[in-house]
């Protein structure tokens, strides 16, 4: 039996019955509201996720990534983020539990935010993280994070062709960027180019946009000239092209040079053994 104070006047009972709550006061008896058997009978105390979040997350290779999940009613339990395929716990709370320190949880207090940070994502991060709450059984929310890698490509790559005088034209497009890109160098058999170096004639003049586009102009091209020229952007993998210049020599002549001469040699060898056979027919009808 429970005893407790109304006031100074008025006193009371709390008598316990099987079914029910009673609370007697003098001759009147008032019905006591049963409590809930535990905190999960009442659904407005629950912990709910927030759907509000994305949860389709894209980011670029080495940039930052946040994956959000927002947790209404969280109370005293806590909030986990899991790496999905190996199922490795991450953090717990704002606490990592994992020795790869690029990942950290993140929540600000009175906020119903738990974010999961992962700093210089690689390519091998992408894949489902789980976000769960410390309740019996178990809630859970997925995440899925895709790190891209952004390309660059040379056109007429692997080699170019050029004659003697001509001007080298190469163009550099860069795809699968979420950002324009800061800058692009281009290198000559691995040194940078010095667009104001004292050979003159040769340019560089890039768009940024979607698609970012570098393109080098060299004039009146030389021998020197020739070898490995390669693009590299600030944040995609670099992109190389083998440049040949000739002296006198038509680049197709060259390029073709191998199946003309094999079409040359197929074309006499078919005339050979015609005139072969005519021969051969001649003499069978004299006979």
């Amino acid at each position: 039996m429970y005893m407790y104070c109304v006031n100074s006047f008025v006193t009371g009972k709390l008598i316990k019955d099987k079914s029910r709550h009673v609370r007697s006061f003098g001759k009147s008896k008032e019905e006591v509201p049963a409590r809930p058997n535990t905190i999960w009978d009442d659904i407005h105390l629950q912990p709910q996720f927030d759907n509000s979040s994305t949860r389709n997350v894209t980011t670029q290779l080495s940039k930052t990534a946040f994956l959000n999940c927002r947790v209404r009613n969280l109370g005293e339990r806590l909030v986990s983020w899991i790496r999905y395929h190996d199922l490795h716990v991450l953090t717990v709370g704002r606490y990592t539990y994992t020795t790869d320190q690029r990942f950290q949880a993140i929540h600000n207090d009175n906020t119903d935010d738990w974010t999961l940070q992962i700093k210089y994502p690689l390519k091998r991060d992408s894949g489902v993280y789980e976000c769960q709450i410390s309740t019996e059984p178990k809630m859970s929310m997925l995440y899925y994070l895709s790190v891209i890698v952004a390309t660059a490509t040379i056109r007429g790559a692997p080699e170019m062709y050029m004659k003697s005088g001509s001007t080298i034209k190469l163009t550099c497009d860069v795809t699968h960027s979420q950002q324009p890109q800061a800058y692009v160098f281009w290198h000559h058999n691995g040194k940078v180019i010095n667009y104001d170096s004292p050979r003159g004639g040769i340019s560089v003049e890039t768009t940024r946009a979607d698609v970012s586009t570098s393109r080098l102009l060299i004039t009146n091209a030389r021998m020197s000239d020739s070898g490995n020229y390669t693009c590299e952007p600030s944040n995609a993998d670099k992109a190389s092209i083998i440049v040949h210049v000739l002296n006198g020599e038509k680049p197709g002549a060259l390029q073709h040079g191998d199946q003309n001469s094999s079409s040359h040699t197929s074309s006499d060898t078919v005339l050979l053994l015609t005139v072969v056979l005519m021969l051969s027919l001649g003499s069978l009808l004299v006979r």
